[in-house]
């Protein structure tokens, strides 16, 4: 995941229908992904259109910036779920492999209520499960990376080295937003089990 500092500066709950920038000054690329974080979070879509428009920028200016759609809300999202990681790690309780899952256990309870992320999935399914879901994507590559060092942190032994993280994350992420998706709730209960289950076994080697 990303640490607090890198994610602060995308970070915004204002709930804003209206955002730009100042009229004083004109963009620069950080700005791209601050507005687009701020659209998401008042569940606004977050389109390239209506994004450069805001920016005051063109539309190649900004694809220059930012690259495609897909990319930039694979950052928009990692933004979001950051900030909801880092108040999981900080809340949860117990030692071990069991703080690392209750970290994962809030952050899912969490997360499924982010308005953006909801009206995301909602509004687009296909694109949003395409960001949230590709293994080798800026989301998927934060949730094992974040699963993997809260592990590490908790029990002192390093899997980085296997891919395990990055298989419990995209696990995890499926069953979670495909669930969504379909109007259901997720069962967070049994994706932490089955997580247990996976990696004990690991720590025991």
């Amino acid at each position: 995941m990303l640490d607090k500092k890198t994610i602060s500066v995308a970070w915004y709950g204002f709930g804003m229908s209206s955002v730009g920038l100042p009229e004083f000054r004109r963009a620069e690329p950080a700005d791209a992904l601050d507005v687009a974080c701020r659209l998401f979070a008042a569940d606004e879509r977050v389109d390239m259109a209506t994004l450069a428009d805001r920016l005051a920028i063109g539309r190649s200016t900004l694809y220059r910036w930012v690259g495609d759609r897909d990319r930039l809300m694979g950052k928009v999202v990692v933004a979001s779920i950051g900030e909801i990681w880092i108040d999981a790690r900080a809340a949860s309780t117990g030692r071990g492999v069991d703080r690392s899952l209750d970290s994962a256990r809030r952050f899912m309870v969490t997360v499924v209520d982010h308005a953006g992320l909801r009206g995301f999935v909602n509004r687009e399914p296909n694109l949003a499960l395409r960001v949230l879901m590709d293994p080798e994507g800026l989301v998927g590559r934060a949730l094992a990376a974040g699963i993997g060092d809260a592990v590490g942190e908790d029990t002192g032994v390093d899997l980085a080295h296997t891919d395990v993280f990055a298989v419990l994350g995209h696990l995890a992420t499926a069953l979670v937003w495909g669930n969504v998706a379909a109007g259901l709730d997720p069962q967070v209960e049994s994706i932490v089990r089955v997580m247990r289950d996976v990696i004990v076994p690991l720590l025991d080697d």
